[in-house]
């Protein structure tokens, strides 16, 4: 009796703190782990790798603040699970989408870290997400990039109306690395708008995004460079297609420009998804020879509703002045690749998600 009486005094103790953070709102805790066994080649060498590909932990919450408004919360932790990736070994807490918001019948507006509307809108038409052969490996290269997950973020997301809904967010500062590559230096760095209007309806998927980044501000840089994405997709049937095209313009604040493209197709038979995409990145408007074009195989098999094992192939194909990758965006591990070589990529993985 006195070890019952013992348990539950503890009990009692261990409730009244969690008591009294009942009002803090609700709390969730989800996430993904998404590792690989990969051979990769940069064509100089293969190298066998196991890799987190964007394997996360997030937490979240909500609490609600009358009339239908609620305050919201995230933190994101991107994690390393072996891998000596640049994006896995920082292992910061909010190296992922991080905020703090407000969120009713007006939409969501949020400060913090988060994916711009371009990038976001990117993501709706990739069948190799965070695999080989991730879309970002051609898509996102160019100045200051064009897949970006910046701090110093205010954004706002519109409440969906007929399946469509939009999104807007500036950028009071893109970043020290990405800032650098567009000519900013260390000290002073550019800000940027990037927003996104989409339909998601029924089979149909059909979206346009436009992203600036204001480098006329920063001294010794000329325009202010600039990107148009499009998207769209539709199901019928067990059968998926996608579509993207991207045009940028003034590259780094020079009169660069490039347009990239791609297509994208799944069969899905039971617990298995075939699937393949093409992506093809023209020169750049004023040298040639710096094109590339990309291409994946692979198939997911579903072993339940939270756990999916993959097989995905990519290579790309690069023009003699063109050093794209066929393993980079998502996907953990990613050697460089030299000018005028041909990358590839052979995985085997397993994601799961709680």
């Amino acid at each position: 009796m006195n070890k019952k009486l013992l348990a539950v005094a503890v009990a009692a103790a261990l409730a009244a703190p969690l008591a009294a953070n009942a009002d803090s709102g609700n709390v969730t805790i989800s996430g993904n782990l998404n590792m690989s066994l990969d051979s990769l080649n940069n064509g100089d060498q293969r190298n066998t790798n196991v890799s987190s590909n964007s394997s996360y932990i997030r937490f979240a919450g909500d609490e609600s603040l009358g009339n239908g408004l609620k305050a919201i919360w995230q933190l994101t932790s991107y994690v390393g699970m072996g891998d000596t990736s640049s994006r896995n070994a920082s292992n910061t807490l909010t190296n992922g989408n991080s905020f703090v918001g407000l969120t009713g019948g007006f939409g969501t507006a949020l400060l913090g870290k988060h994916d711009t509307p371009v990038k976001i809108l990117g993501r709706k038409a990739d069948l190799f997400g965070d695999q080989v052969g991730d879309s970002r490996n051609l898509i996102s290269v160019g100045g200051a990039g064009w897949d970006l997950r910046p701090d110093n973020v205010i954004a706002y997301i519109s409440p969906t109306i007929s399946g469509i809904h939009g999104a807007i967010a500036y950028v009071t500062n893109v970043g020290a690395n990405a800032a650098a590559d567009a000519g900013c230096g260390s000290t002073s760095c550019v800000d940027a708008w990037s927003g996104l209007a989409i339909y998601e309806g029924g089979p149909a998927m059909v979206g346009i995004g436009y992203e600036k980044h204001n480098l006329s501000k920063v001294a010794n840089t000329g325009n202010d460079e600039k990107a148009w994405r499009l998207v769209g997709g539709y199901s019928f049937g067990d059968v998926k297609v996608t579509a993207l095209y991207q045009k940028v313009n003034d590259i780094g604040g020079t009169s660069d420009s490039r347009k990239t493209w791609s297509v994208g197709g799944a069969y899905k038979m039971g617990a298995t998804t075939i699937k393949a995409q093409y992506i093809n990145a023209g020169d750049v408007s004023n040298t040639s020879n710096t094109g590339a074009n990309l291409w994946a195989l692979g198939a997911d098999y579903a072993l339940s509703k939270r756990t999916t094992a993959y097989a995905a192939y990519a290579r790309t194909n690069n023009d003699d002045a063109a050093n794209f990758m066929a393993y980079s965006g998502g996907h953990g591990d990613a050697p460089a690749v030299a000018v005028n070589k041909d990358p590839s990529g052979l995985s085997f993985g397993v994601k799961h998600a709680f």
